[in-house]
């Protein structure tokens, strides 16, 4: 039987990513499936912030825990805020953008093969 792991919230496994156009962004990855078939990380992005504007094969999925921003993706712009659900297919360029006055924490889902 397989072990059941739990990360504390204290203990969160945050780094920052910097370049290509990020700013403010810190991302902390909780889980990845051994073949790359999912990838569960949290996104934390500053008042301010953004995400490097980038695209990738695999299907993003991303709920809004906390503050508010907009997504830039295929064109549109759409603003989000907690409890929120954001789709973004594979191979859409996609940036995240914090314009709310606090930090905006993201869950993201990364589909089959994410790095």
């Amino acid at each position: 039987m397989s072990e059941i792991t739990v990360t504390r919230r204290d203990d969160l496994p945050f780094h920052d990513v910097q370049g290509d156009g990020a700013n403010g962004l810190k991302l902390a990855r909780l889980y990845q499936n051994p073949d790359h078939a999912l990838t569960f990380q949290l996104a934390r992005i500053e008042p301010g912030g953004v995400s490097k504007r980038h695209q990738h094969p695999w299907e993003q999925i991303n709920w809004v825990v906390s503050g508010s921003g907009q997504v830039d993706a295929g064109g549109q712009s759409i603003e989000i805020r907690p409890g929120d659900c954001v789709v973004i297919p594979g191979d859409v360029s996609h940036a995240i953008l914090n314009n709310g006055d606090e930090p905006l924490m993201l869950v993201a889902v990364l589909g089959p093969g994410a790095p």
